[in-house]
């Protein structure tokens, strides 16, 4: 008994699988390799500070068997703040096990880290997260001002100033 694959070109089985066939399983297995190269590998496997802990090292797998340092400075990193105000206890920054999204404000790029204790340096861990905690300060002191947006009837005394001083300005250059 012969089969399609003992190479006789003149069956028609073999003609289909060598003409139709191996080209779509090579497109596919393209497919899935580009797949895997493009997956969401932000996770850090390791980070390490500088000795003035102004500079971060981060380092995150790169395709599937290499790793790359990227260096961030402390003060551009920020944790993401979560879309709405009531969504906050249910995020998984706030779970032990969870996973905190870090952002580099200048390069845009994102980094992972499991929050869970031991994973972390604990004598740094409490001074990374206020550190990348600024946007987060004071938003839940009062029902209505916070750091990012604050509802104030009346400017401040620094924005009197400010806005008599272009006011001025303004009219010194139609004037002159």
């Amino acid at each position: 008994m012969r089969y399609c694959d003992d190479h006789d070109y003149m069956n028609m089985q073999y003609s289909v699988k060598r003409a139709i066939v191996r080209p779509e399983h090579t497109a596919y297995m393209l497919n899935v390799l580009i797949l895997i190269q493009q997956l969401n590998l932000d996770y850090a496997t390791k980070m390490v500070y500088n000795k003035e802990k102004d500079l971060v090292f981060v380092y995150k797998p790169e395709g599937l068997w290499f790793e790359k340092e990227f260096v961030y400075e402390m003060h551009h990193l920020e944790q993401l703040t979560p879309y709405s105000v009531t969504a906050i206890k249910n995020m998984s920054m706030q779970k032990d096990d969870g996973i905190v999204n870090v952002r580099c404000m200048s390069t845009h790029q994102q980094s992972k880290f499991y929050n869970d204790d031991k994973y972390w340096n604990m004598d740094l861990k409490d001074e990374f997260m206020a550190n990348t905690r600024n946007l987060w300060k004071g938003n839940w002191d009062d029902k209505r001002n916070g750091s990012i947006f604050t509802f104030e009837s009346r400017p401040t005394e620094e924005q009197e100033l400010t806005v008599s001083f272009l006011q001025l300005t303004i009219s010194d250059r139609k004037s002159g």
